[in-house]
C-alpha cells in the first residue's frame, strides 16, 4: 500500500518532483566523478604496479603529499555538501506534503500510515537520484579519463567498491533520519497550522512590514515584495544560503587551492633546480644526469646504477684542467661536483618514551624499518652550492660536514619514518651520517641526497679535486651565445668525450608537468560549476513550483512578468551576499591551514578578483536561470496553478 501510494504520488506531482530528483542525482554524479578521478589521477599510486612504467620513484615526494592533502579536503568537503544538500532538499521535499498531509489527517488516516507513504516516496525519490547521479558520473569519469589521455598524462580505469557504497548507505540514513524528522515535526501540528504550508499559521503580515526599513521603500516595490517574502518565508532563505555557501565555498577553494598549488610547486621547481644551468661533463654523465631531473616528470624515464658507473676513471676530471671557464663574464656562479651510485641503509633508533599521564611506566620505541636501496648521491661543496633549495632542518656546512648529510624529500617520506633524528648508513663504504635536514627536490624525482664533496672522494678513493660534473649557473638564457667558447675549452683541454647542455629545457618540462597537473582542479572546477548552474535551476523551479499561486495571483492583479522575475532575482541576490562573504573567509582558512605550512600564498588581491569574479558569475546566472522559468507564467489560470 505504502509502495502503490509513493510511486503514483511521485508521478502526480511530477512536475514539482523531478527538480528534487535532477538536483540529487547531480549530487551523487559529481561525489562519484570526484571520488573515482581522484583515485585514477592519484600518479603514484599505480607507477610501478601495472608494469608499464619504469620509474616506480616518479611523484612521491612532497608535491604529491600537498595534492593528497588537497584531494581529501575536496572530497570531504563534497560529502558534507551532498549530505546538507540531501537535509535541505527532503526537508524542502516533506515541507511541500504539508498541504496533502493536512487533508488526509482531516479525512482520519492514521499518522503512522502517514508516515510510511511519505518516508518510502522520499526513498524512492532518493534511490532513483543516486541510481541516476551514479550512472552520470562515471559516464563523465569515462569520458574525462580518456580524454585526458590525448594530454600524455597518466590515469588509469578504476571502479570503486567502497567509498560508494558507503556514500550510499550514509545518505539513505540520512534522508530516512531527515525525512523521519520532519514528518513527526508535521503530524504533530494540528490541521489548521499544517495547511499554512511555508507560511506560519499565526503570521501577521502588517506586523512584520513594519520591521522594514522605510528607506528600502525608495529602491523600489520589487526590493521591498522580495524581502517581505523573506521574512515570510525564512527557511527557503536558509536553504539558499546554505546551498550557495557550499557551493561558492567548493568553487573559491578548488580556484584558489589550485592557484596555490601551482604558484607553490612552480617556486619549489625553481628552487631546487634553478634556470640558466649548464652541466658540464663526459657526454654519457651529462645525458644521464639531464634524465635524472627528467625522472621528475616522465614515468617512462629511469637511470640506475646498471646504466652507468658514474665513478669510471674515463669520467672523471680536474676543475684546474679547464679553469678557463671562469673567465666568461656571463657565468655567475660555478658548483663542482662528484655523482655516484650508492647503497644506503636506514638506521633504526630506539628512543625512550618518558612518563605521562596516558603510560604512567613508559617505555622504549623504535623507529625505522631498516629500508634499503641504492640511489645517487651528489658531493657538493656546501658553501658553493647554485640551488636554493626549500629545506626542513637546514644544510649541512664545514662545521659538521663529516658527520651529517642532506637527503631529499622523496628519499625523507619513502625510506625513512622520522628522517631528522634518524641515520643513514652507507653499508659497502662504511660509513653514517645523521641527517640534518630534508630538502624538496626534482632531482631523481626527489630520491637522493648531498655529501661533502671532500668526504665523498675519500669514501670512494676518489683522486683530490677530481670531479665528473661542473654546474654552471648564468645570468641570463645565454647557453647559445657561449657554447662555442665552452666547447672548446672543453676540446682542447679533456677531449671530444666532453661536452656542455643547457638545462633550461628539462626545467621546463618539470613546469609544464606541475601545469598538467592543475587540469585536474580544472576538471573539477568546471563538474562543480555544472553542477551548481543545474542546481540553482532545480532550486529555482522547485520553489517556483511551490509558488504557482502567489504568482499566478500577482499576474491576475496586474502585475507584469519582469516584476516578478526582478522579485525572484533580488531574493537571490540576499542570499548570495551572505554565502559569498562566508565561502570568502572558509575558502581562504581552509587554503592556509590544511594544505601544508610551507605554501606560497598570493596577495589579497588575487582572492578578492577571484570571489568578485564568482560573486558576479553567480548574479548572471540566478537571473538567466529565471528566464526560462517565468516565460510561461502567463500562460497559466489559477486553476492550473492550484493542481501543484
Amino acid at each position: 500500500m505504502s509502495l502503490d501510494f509513493a510511486i503514483k504520488d511521485f508521478y502526480r506531482k511530477k512536475k514539482q518532483t523531478y527538480p528534487y530528483l535532477f538536483t540529487i542525482a547531480l549530487m551523487i554524479a559529481l561525489a562519484t566523478f570526484l571520488i573515482h578521478f581522484s583515485i585514477s589521477f592519484n600518479l603514484n599510486s599505480f607507477t610501478d604496479k601495472t608494469g608499464d612504467y619504469l620509474n616506480s620513484y616518479f611523484f612521491s615526494g612532497v608535491i604529491n603529499i600537498i595534492y593528497s592533502q588537497f584531494n581529501m579536503i575536496i572530497l570531504i568537503m563534497i560529502i558534507i555538501f551532498i549530505i546538507v544538500i540531501l537535509s535541505l532538499i527532503f526537508s524542502s521535499f516533506i515541507n511541500s506534503k504539508k498541504k496533502d498531509i493536512s487533508i488526509m489527517k482531516a479525512l482520519g488516516t492514521l499518522p503512522q500510515m502517514l508516515y510510511s507513504f511519505y518516508l518510502v516516496e522520499s526513498l524512492i525519490l532518493f534511490i532513483i537520484g543516486y541510481i541516476l547521479g551514479y550512472i552520470f558520473g562515471m559516464i563523465f569519469y569515462l569520458i574525462v579519463v580518456v580524454s585526458i589521455d590525448f594530454l600524455n598524462i597518466s590515469t588509469f580505469l578504476f571502479f570503486d567498491v567502497i567509498f560508494t557504497p558507503v556514500l550510499f548507505f550514509v545518505c539513505l540514513i540520512c534522508v530516512y533520519i531527515i525525512s523521519g524528522l520532519k514528518l513527526k515535526k508535521i503530524g504533530k501540528k494540528n490541521i489548521i497550522k499544517t495547511f499554512s504550508e511555508d507560511i506560519k499559521q499565526d503570521y501577521e503580515s502588517i506586523y512584520r512590514l513594519k520591521r522594514i526599513p522605510r528607506w528600502i521603500s525608495s529602491f523600489g516595490l520589487n526590493l521591498k515584495y522580495a524581502i517581505s517574502n523573506i521574512l515570510r518565508k525564512k527557511n527557503r532563505l536558509y536553504h539558499y544560503f546554505i546551498t550557495f555557501s557550499i557551493i561558492s565555498l567548493l568553487i573559491f577553494t578548488l580556484s584558489l587551492s589550485s592557484i596555490v598549488l601551482n604558484n607553490t610547486s612552480k617556486t619549489w621547481i625553481n628552487h631546487s633546480q634553478n634556470e640558466n644551468i649548464i652541466v658540464i661533463g663526459h657526454k654519457d654523465v651529462v645525458g644521464n644526469y639531464s634524465l635524472m631531473y627528467e625522472m621528475y616528470s616522465n614515468p617512462n624515464v629511469l637511470v640506475d646504477t646498471n646504466d652507468i658507473n658514474f665513478t669510471d676513471e674515463n669520467y672523471l676530471f680536474n676543475w684546474s684542467q679547464i679553469n678557463d671557464i671562469e673567465n666568461i663574464p656571463e657565468i655567475e656562479k660555478i658548483d663542482q661536483r662528484l655523482i655516484s651510485f650508492c647503497d644506503i641503509k636506514e638506521k633504526s633508533i630506539t628512543i625512550l618514551i618518558p612518563p605521562s599521564e596516558e603510560n604512567p611506566v613508559g617505555g622504549y620505541q623504535t623507529i625505522g624499518k631498516d629500508r634499503e636501496g641504492n640511489f645517487p648521491i651528489i658531493g657538493i661543496n656546501s658553501s658553493n652550492i647554485i640551488q636554493n633549495f626549500e629545506i626542513e632542518g637546514s644544510f649541512f656546512d664545514e662545521s659538521d660536514a663529516n658527520v651529517n648529510l642532506t637527503i631529499s624529500d622523496g628519499l625523507a617520506y619513502n625510506y625513512f619514518d622520522a628522517p631528522l633524528i634518524q641515520k643513514m648508513n652507507f653499508p659497502n663504504l662504511g660509513e653514517q651520517f645523521g641527517i640534518k635536514g630534508v630538502v624538496i627536490d626534482s632531482f631523481y624525482s626527489g630520491h637522493t641526497a648531498y655529501i661533502d664533496i671532500d668526504k665523498f672522494r675519500d669514501m670512494l678513493n676518489v683522486s683530490d679535486n677530481q670531479i665528473n660534473l661542473l654546474l654552471l649557473k648564468t645570468n641570463s638564457s645565454c647557453y647559445n651565445d657561449i657554447k662555442e667558447e665552452l666547447d672548446l675549452i672543453l676540446a682542447n683541454n679533456l677531449g671530444s668525450n666532453f661536452i656542455s647542455k643547457d638545462l633550461n629545457n628539462v626545467f621546463n618540462e618539470n613546469l609544464n608537468f606541475i601545469d598538467k597537473l592543475g587540469i585536474y582542479n580544472l576538471i573539477i572546477i568546471i563538474f562543480v560549476f555544472i553542477v551548481f548552474v543545474f542546481s540553482l535551476f532545480d532550486l529555482q523551479k522547485g520553489d517556483l513550483t511551490e509558488k504557482l499561486k502567489d504568482l499566478t495571483i500577482m499576474r491576475a492583479i496586474g502585475s507584469k512578468i519582469k516584476n516578478i522575475r526582478r522579485i525572484l532575482f533580488i531574493e537571490g541576490i540576499i542570499a548570495l551576499i551572505p554565502s559569498i562573504l562566508t565561502s570568502f573567509a572558509g575558502g581562504m582558512i581552509l587554503t592556509s591551514l590544511f594544505l601544508t605550512d610551507r605554501i606560497y600564498l598570493p596577495s589579497i588581491n588575487i582572492p578578492l578578483i577571484l570571489i568578485g569574479f564568482i560573486f558576479i558569475l553567480f548574479i548572471i546566472l540566478n537571473y538567466i536561470v529565471i528566464i526560462p522559468l517565468t516565460k510561461n507564467i502567463k500562460k497559466l489560470s489559477f486553476r492550473v496553478a492550484t493542481l501543484f
